[in-house]
């Protein structure tokens, strides 16, 4: 586990070790995904950004703030309501028209959801934000991560290590939902399905990370000014800056503690040096550097190792995988 001063040490010589870098955030407009692509921002010569949010103001503020931040840069914002996902393809062809390799696929979309709120899709909005769609930015632009020529990144940031179990009947939360069975589901499926992916795409490696507490706008936009303002000084003591948040979320989308599967070939760019004493994480699957991660904030591993066995053990990933194709094609009628 990296100290914050090894994470820093890391995230700076990454403009020598990658002094340019393709990435995508999704949610970048605010909190954690925003303080991440600031931090990347300062440590690579020459970034290429996009940004996909929901609000245009934020969005033009986010650019111009990232461009003061480094003028040497590419910048770009993509609005899009990503609750829906028609949206979400829309959005990747907008990437896929600039791009032809991204190297960085950064996820940090949803919020604390009260109650059920259906979409004009069928899904709960926040499912989708968690899950769903995150999972259409994966599916949708791996051609360009397995493109890269450097270490190829998907990080999602939700809540790692709070797995738990699930009914293969309700993945979807149509049948049952409640606000503690969407954040199990959506932190089980998450986990599930990116160890699937890191099987059968093993030159790109994949990170579900817990965040931690970050001082970001999440509590008073979730339970009000006042409560969210009181519940936020309550919580300063143990908690972090977003700028903290943004370093330590910059080392595991570009250290190689957290290698892909079977990159390239042995002479493969796996990301920034390790430091003395720091060594390749173990993966979900519980071997050494094996493409899917289930992290702490801190990049430490909390895989639940006797629950992800058991799902490993009766093909689990695989089913969730294939049950979130075929919500695609029922949803997209495509495919």
């Amino acid at each position: 586990m990296p100290t914050l001063n090894e994470v820093r040490q890391s995230n700076a010589t990454l403009s020598t070790s990658r002094p340019e870098l393709i990435a995508v955030f999704v949610g970048g407009t605010s909190g954690i995904g925003e303080a991440t692509a600031k931090q990347l921002a300062q440590s690579v010569k020459q970034p290429t950004i996009h940004v996909v949010g929901r609000s245009a103001a934020s969005g033009s503020r986010v650019l111009e703030e990232l461009r003061a931040a480094n003028p040497d840069g590419k910048f770009h914002f993509i609005q899009a309501d990503l609750s829906l996902l028609r949206n979400v393809d829309t959005a990747c062809e907008q990437i896929k028209e600039k791009e032809k390799s991204i190297d960085l696929l950064f996820l940090s979309t949803g919020h604390l959801a009260m109650s059920k709120n259906e979409t004009e899709e069928g899904l709960d909005n926040n499912h989708v934000l968690r899950y769903y769609g995150r999972m259409r930015f994966i599916h949708n632009l791996l051609p360009l991560l397995e493109n890269s020529s450097g270490a190829p990144r998907v990080v999602s940031v939700l809540a790692a290590g709070q797995e738990g179990h699930v009914d293969e009947h309700n993945l979807d939360l149509r049948q049952s939902w409640s606000f503690r069975k969407a954040a199990t589901y959506a932190a089980t499926l998450n986990s599930l399905a990116l160890e699937h992916l890191a099987a059968t795409h093993p030159t790109v490696g994949f990170a579900h990370v817990f965040p931690g507490i970050v001082r970001t706008p999440l509590m008073k936009s979730t339970f009000g000014n006042w409560a969210g303002a009181v519940m936020s000084v309550l919580s300063r003591p143990v908690s972090m800056t977003p700028e903290e948040s943004g370093q330590r979320n910059l080392f595991i989308a570009t250290s190689a503690a957290y290698p892909a599967a079977k990159p390239r070939d042995a002479s493969a760019y796996v990301g920034t040096p390790l430091a003395e004493g720091l060594r390749a994480a173990v993966a979900s699957t519980g071997q050494v550097g094996a493409g899917s991660y289930i992290l702490n904030y801190d990049g430490k591993n909390v895989t639940k190792e006797k629950l992800m066995a058991e799902y490993r053990e009766r093909g689990f990933a695989g089913k969730v995988w294939e049950h979130t194709l075929e919500t695609f094609r029922r949803v997209l009628q495509k495919e």
